[in-house]
Order: C-alpha cells, then structure tokens, then sequence
C-alpha cells in the first residue's frame, strides 16, 4: 500500500495534468496575416469555418464557397505531385483557409485563430478578391500567384529548414528551390501565373540591384534566413504580398541560381543534390555547396558569392520567353 504523502502528491500532480489538458484544448493562438497597411482587419477563426480534408491535405472555408476550396485541393495534390517527381521530396501535411471578402470589403489582411493543440499543422490563409467561387472565375492575380507557386513555396522551404535553416547563409537552398519549383509548378499548371512571377522577379532584380548599380550578389551573405521574433500570441507574417510589392531581390537571383543550375547541367541534377543533400543530418550552406560541386564541376560557392545582377535578369527573361 502506497504511504499517504506519495498518495497524495500523485493525486497533485494527476490533477494537474489534467488542467494542463484542459488548457490547451481551449486555449487559441492569433496570427496576424497583412497584406495592405491602414486597412481593417478581419478576424478569422478556424473552429467557425467548414472543413475539407483529402489525405494530407485541410482545406477551411466559409459557407457557400465549397467549389473555391475543392479547386485549391487539386492544385495543392498536383503540386505536391510535382515536387515528387522533380525533388523526389514528400512536402508532407499542409492547410489552408480560405478567405473570401464580401462585396465592397477592403481588407487589410485577417487574423487567423486556432486552437493551440493543432499548432503542429500548417495552415496557410489565403485572401481572394470579394465574391470569388472558383478558380475558374477571373480570380484576382495576387491570390492566383499565392494559390499556385505561393503555398508549394512555403511547404518546400519549412522541409528545407528543418535540415538547414542552423546555417543563416543557407537560404539561397531553402527559397531558392522554393522558389525553383513554383517557377517549374506553375509552368505546368498556370504558365499565365508563372509568367506574371517571372515579371515580379524581374523588376525585383532591376530596382532592387541594377538601378541601384550594384554589379554583383552575395547569395552567401545579402541573402541570409530571417531571424523571426514574436511579441505575444501575434506575429506578422505573410507570403501573400500584393503583386506590386518589391520584394527582397535575393528571391530572384536565388530563382536565377537554380535556373542556371537546370539549364546548363539538366534538371536531373537538383534532384540528385536534393536527395544527396537529404542523407546529411544538418549540413551547413558550405557543405550543400560541395554536394552541388560534386554534381557539376563547377566551384557553386565561388558563383554563389559572385551572382551577376544583368546575368540574373537575362536568365530570368529566358525563363519566361521574353526576346
């Protein structure tokens, strides 16, 4: 028989977890998603919206726009298709929810509420133009970009940083081949789409770098992984820019990088480092340029460091068929 104070402490700590439980399943987490300033915000909460689910794949919804999520199911199993196929690479479980302004709202942007114990799924807001019910209406070209090469991008670069995201110099690894298979994703399923990134990119590249006269790009250490810091139950984040936006020009000559890559030597030879590089525990940005050395006989950290900005851009116009 059990002594009365070791009785007495399991009871404690059996109550305590038991209201450890309890808070976590009604605790929530708010995470600001922002696309414009000095606009209102609308706050989403994913326990009111309905629910679609296919293998590894939630897709939330508000009623009535059932078509809209069934349409963002079938490109998401076709991406992830892709990135089989190209990177031999299984992006694994990935949400959605899916937000569609009534007529005559201009949002800012949304907070996202969830339930903390489902935290350890991904879940992706998506804002579309008001009155949207399926991608086969004229769907406004900021949510078609995130629909398409946006959401494949984010889960390529959060398989990629759990393996190399230590190194701060390895993001020309991360997006760049997030950004590499929204380039061949959207090729295949939206070239309308891949051409409008390609224009982006471009102009990222001339205003960011050219017009400001910058000769060369240092992959290695002007391109470095973001630091993320959190205040509280809200943080600031979004892949979901609007079109205009100049964005960081790395994404570009990261994109160009790859490019390079698959143009010269064949796209054979991604996968081929993908899956060399995935056999490493951690490799750091140095040792993911070896493999890719090994791969091409070319010194890839030397180019990395030494990115031409013109060079980049042409590459770039190649891509998207521009004279």
């Amino acid at each position: 028989m059990l002594p009365l104070w070791l009785f007495i402490v399991l009871v404690i700590i059996g109550v305590l977890l038991i209201l450890l439980v309890i808070l976590i399943s009604i605790s929530s987490v708010a995470v600001t998603f922002r696309l414009k300033e000095n606009k209102p915000l609308r706050e989403v909460s994913l326990a009111e919206m309905e629910c679609l689910k296919r293998r590894v794949f939630t897709i939330y919804f508000s009623p009535g726009h059932r078509s809209l999520a069934e349409d963002k199911l079938s490109v998401l199993e076709q991406a992830w298709r892709i990135a089989r196929e190209q990177l031999a690479i299984d992006l694994g479980r990935f949400g959605v929810a899916l937000v569609v302004p009534k007529e005559g709202e201009d949002l800012g942007g949304i907070i996202l509420t969830r339930k903390i114990w489902a935290l350890w799924d991904p879940i992706w807001p998506i804002m579309t133009s008001p009155g949207v019910q399926s991608l086969q209406q004229e769907a406004d070209r900021d949510a078609l970009i995130a629909i398409y090469w946006g959401m494949a991008h984010e889960a390529i670069e959060m398989k990629v940083a759990k393996k190399l995201y230590h190194d701060r110099a390895a993001r020309w690894v991360g997006d760049g081949l997030a950004e590499y298979m929204g380039y061949t994703i959207t090729s295949e399923l939206a070239p309308h789409v891949r051409n409008e990134m390609l224009a982006i990119r471009r102009r990222n590249i001339q205003i960011g770098l050219i017009d400001q006269g910058q000769s060369h790009y240092d992959l290695t250490k002007e391109f470095l992984v973001k630091m993320k810091l959190r205040k509280g139950k809200d943080t600031e984040a979004s892949r979901q820019q609007p079109s205009g936006a100049i964005s960081d020009p790395g994404y570009a000559v990261s994109l160009a990088f790859w490019l390079q890559i698959a143009q010269k030597h064949g796209e054979g030879v991604i996968k081929e480092f993908w899956q060399r590089l995935s056999q490493r525990r951690f490799p750091n940005a140095k040792e993911a340029a070896r493999i890719l050395s090994e791969l091409t006989g070319e010194d890839i950290w030397t180019k990395l460091q030494n990115m031409d900005p013109r060079e980049a851009l042409q590459t770039l116009e190649r891509a998207a068929g521009t004279p």
